[in-house]
């Protein structure tokens, strides 16, 4: 450690090429707080846009990164080299010294909005300077997600928060309902992509290729149906090679699958790979773009695949119904979650190069016309200028009593028992980015039916 907390975030500061006053205040100062540890999501891609877009529009934009075992900002920062980064390391490990550190950083670069990027001890770290600095910055959280320990998060939060800023449209209606949040505070801001304006010719003949890019899941992304819809296609005969993109924890049941299945021969995995890599070896080889998830909030990988030419086969995903931009036949295949089957049927269609090269054309006009990059930019520029206008609110802190972790929290406290750690130089020994900085407090498991229950009437799903 460098010196006092503080010293060490000014230090951080300087290397990272950070100076608050080279720019003048159009708009207002921004800090982005965001986890290192994932620098080829779809999160990453949406910063990669959204902070020079806010930048070119007079915000001031610091990213500020998680750091620790499992956050690397310096790697990260070699794929997405930001102007402005500020590192928030945690030398203990323990949620007590996330809030000290990220009170420590908010109230060096004292910013006027902090938004939180799946970073929720950022919102107990802003109440804790309203209680005892007198400092008030505005406080924004993100929401880039469907799981249900989201909405807790927002809900435990809801006195703290300024506005959240969601993404898709069924998040916001799921906000409203599940956080108890009024309609004022609740914004919408689509992500966007970059139209390419070399876009894949639809090829009349020969091998049909499909593509799978994203995270390999069981739960949310449904990755186990894939082999049973490759299974369907080669039975009827149709001719085709499959190329998987990304990994996670169902590669290997999924290979497995592939195996048992003997489709392996007409499968090739391409790792997880960067956008460039994507673009390269995905959707200037693909004809196809298949998507077999349980819910979504784009995704990106659709919207690039629209447009760079891409015919797109997806699931009715949950929060495709109230995004209402994916239509049967006009711009995409659609199929029933699940039903493998119909989506083979999909697939089977789009052999046909007139029908493909319409659904082409009108996926690339959908991105044209409500996911651009330009589009989304401005959005989001639209939704932070609507908090720093706002009259600020004297929200406080909920009171929600979070589980002690280590003995001194036990028998001292948690602030005192965080006191003992830094004299000390004890911390926790985490096994996973998620217990490194927590993406989410929120209780409820990813599988709870009533959630998504709920979440399905709300999206009209039938």
């Amino acid at each position: 450690m460098k010196g006092s907390l503080n010293q060490e975030i000014i230090f951080e500061r300087q290397t990272a090429g950070l100076h608050l006053q080279d720019t003048p205040n159009r708009r207002g100062t921004l800090l982005l707080i965001a986890p290192s540890a994932y620098p080829l999501g779809g999160l990453a891609t949406w910063l990669d846009y959204l902070v020079p877009g806010l930048e070119d529009k007079g915000w001031q934009v610091t990213v500020g990164l998680t750091g620790g075992a499992f956050h690397n900002v310096e790697a990260y920062q070699e794929i997405h080299p930001f102007n402005k980064v500020v590192e928030i390391t945690n030398t203990t490990g323990s949620r007590e010294g996330r809030i000290r550190n990220l009170c420590s950083v908010i109230q060096v670069l004292s910013p006027n909005i902090v938004a939180g990027v799946n970073v929720p001890d950022t919102y107990a770290a802003v109440a804790r300077l309203r209680m005892h600095k007198g400092y008030r910055p505005k406080v924004v959280m993100t929401i880039h997600g469907i799981q249900p320990d989201l909405y807790e998060d927002a809900k435990d939060h809801r006195t703290v928060l300024d506005a959240v800023i969601c993404t898709n449209k069924l998040a916001c209606r799921l906000v409203r309902e599940e956080a108890a949040l009024e309609e004022g505070r609740i914004c919408y801001a689509p992500y966007g992509v970059e139209l390419s304006h070399s876009r894949r010719q639809c090829s009349s003949e020969g091998l049909l290729r499909i593509a799978y890019s994203g995270r390999l899941d069981h739960f949310q992304k449904r990755v186990d149906d894939i082999p049973r819809i490759l299974l369907q296609l080669k039975n009827k005969g149709i001719p085709f090679e499959f190329l998987v993109a990304g990994g996670g924890p169902a590669e290997a049941a999924l290979r497995e699958q592939l195996v048992s299945l003997r489709l392996s021969d007409v499968v090739r995995f391409l790792g997880v790979l960067s956008y460039t890599g994507v673009i390269e070896r995905v959707y200037h080889s693909a004809d196809i773009l298949l998507v077999t998830s349980l819910w979504e909030t784009g995704p990106i990988v659709i919207w690039e695949a629209m447009a760079h030419g891409v015919a797109v086969v997806t699931s009715s995903f949950i929060g495709s119904g109230s995004e209402g931009s994916l239509k049967d036949g006009e711009n995409c295949r659609l199929f029933p979650i699940g039903d493998t089957q119909h989506a083979a049927e999909c697939i089977e269609s789009l052999t046909n190069p007139c029908l493909r090269k319409a659904i082409v054309d009108g996926g690339y006009r959908l991105v044209e016309t409500r996911y651009s990059r330009e589009q989304s930019i401005e959005t989001w520029d639209r939704c932070f200028r609507k908090v720093i206008d706002t009259h600020a609110k004297e929200y406080i802190s909920s009171k929600r009593n979070f589980p002690t972790k280590g003995r001194l929290d036990r028998l001292f406290g948690n602030r005192f028992a965080e006191d003992i750690r830094r004299l000390t130089g004890r911390r926790f020994n985490h096994t996973d980015p998620g217990g490194e900085w927590p993406h989410s407090y929120g209780i409820r498991q990813e599988n709870d039916g009533s959630f998504w229950e709920k979440a399905k009437f709300l999206d009209g799903y039938v």
